[in-house]
């Protein structure tokens, strides 16, 4: 089940080091903890044979670091610095502090990765800092602070890898051009001025639900509250009342912190007849082999059913159970999908509290996929719409209007 809620990820990203922590702990905690922590990750981590980690490795070298610090917020950086080994977005605590790197995507405004050995910018969230200072899709980064990128990301780099992993590259890069909370976000554009931007500050909304209709389609766009169990009287209000649209569309491109299964699973409900399956799904362990001892997450039909044509729209800020909606409508053949590939969030999560310190640590231990086998964090839209060269406002939004008429 998805349970990356919009509470616990703004929790993460807010909440200052808890008071329980203040007091020095021994090293002997700290390297229980961490111990503890890695033995978790190696039996319960779905995705820990694509991370191309060596285990001992890294527990000789965290295990280590735990023991050489003692004051708390020292040793929730050790924790962090675990976690990049891992170059998995869908793992963090559950506090943090000003020095803490921002989640991504749920902290960030750039999605970037390289190709051809250039570090570029896919994609820039509409209305953020990031584009109002002329970030663009299509730009290339060519330094971070006062290193040159290769310099900077090779600086951040896993340092218990087993063998090379773009994968690791490109979570090191968007993590640095997340920052932290308490330092400015600083970096050069090849071609363009050296951009430097105050820290990426969340900023909260009581919308739910934000309806708009162009023409004939009445557009619904989620405000990363799938983590609230208020949405589904909006999207039910909203649905309830489309005032003569001929189509619909599910705009899921604001859902970074992604949500859970209580809330997505009523609002597809509205779209769908009967009980079809939406998402499959994978609990790794000894002798088991996907998709032979996988399952099928299952969808049940709610209230009037919305039969009008209907499209998708995702994002880089698609993330966790708004990826699940995105591949289940696509997966049911409700809807057509169009936009970018997603946050490529890995799996469903769960939360361990270490023994000592009582710090929340989630990581993914199922793995989940599209109804047609595809990895949910590999899969990609079927109408993939390029922001380099689009043109437009929203050319996401413009070509799933022109696939609906």
């Amino acid at each position: 089940m998805d349970r990356r809620t919009l509470l616990g990820a703004m929790m993460a990203a807010t909440l200052p080091f808890p008071a329980y922590a203040g007091q020095c702990r021994d090293a002997v905690d700290n390297a229980a903890d961490m111990r503890w922590l890695i033995d978790q990750v190696e039996e319960h981590y779905a995705y820990l044979p694509d991370r191309h980690i060596d285990i001992a490795k890294l527990r000789a070298i965290y295990i280590a670091e735990a023991q050489a610090v003692c004051e708390p917020h020292a040793f929730l950086g050790a924790l962090e610095r675990l976690i990049a080994e891992l170059h998995d977005h869908h793992i963090e605590a559950n506090v943090n502090n000003a020095a803490s790197p921002q989640l991504v995507p749920t902290g960030t405004e750039l999605w970037a990765a390289f190709h051809d050995g250039n570090a570029v910018i896919e994609a820039v969230r509409p209305g953020s800092a990031c584009a109002e200072a002329g970030v663009r899709a299509g730009d290339t980064v060519i330094a971070i602070g006062d290193d040159p990128v290769d310099e900077a990301v090779a600086a951040a780099m896993p340092r218990a890898l087993n063998a090379p992993d773009p994968e690791a590259n490109d979570y090191a890069l968007r993590v640095l051009l997340a920052g932290t909370h308490n330092k400015p976000r600083d970096f050069t554009l090849k071609g363009k001025k050296h951009i430097v931007l105050a820290p990426f500050e969340r900023q909260p909304s009581d919308t739910l639900l934000t309806t708009t209709h162009h023409g004939a389609v009445a557009v619904l766009r989620v405000e990363n509250s799938l983590g609230d169990s208020g949405l589904v009287a909006e999207v039910d209000k909203a649905l309830d009342h489309l005032d003569g649209a001929k189509a619909v569309v599910l705009d899921l491109r604001n859902t970074p912190s992604g949500g859970n299964t209580d809330v997505a699973e009523p609002i597809l409900g509205r779209f769908i007849k009967g009980r079809p399956g939406y998402q499959r799904g994978f609990l790794p362990g000894r002798r088991r082999s996907f998709p032979k001892d996988g399952y099928t997450r299952w969808v049940r039909a709610r209230g009037t059913t919305v039969t009008l044509p209907m499209a998708v729209l995702c994002s880089r800020w698609t993330g966790s159970m708004g990826e699940g909606m995105t591949i289940g409508l696509d997966g049911m053949k409700r809807a057509i999908v169009v936009g970018t590939r997603m946050a490529g969030l890995c799996g469903a999560t769960r939360q361990f509290l270490l023994p000592k310190s009582q710090i929340g640590m989630t990581f993914p231990v199922e793995r989940l996929y599209h109804l047609d086998g595809t990895p949910r964090q590999k899969w990609v839209p079927p109408h993939l719409v390029d922001l380099a060269t689009a043109r437009g406002d929203d050319p996401i939004l413009a070509k799933a209007l022109e696939l609906l008429a």
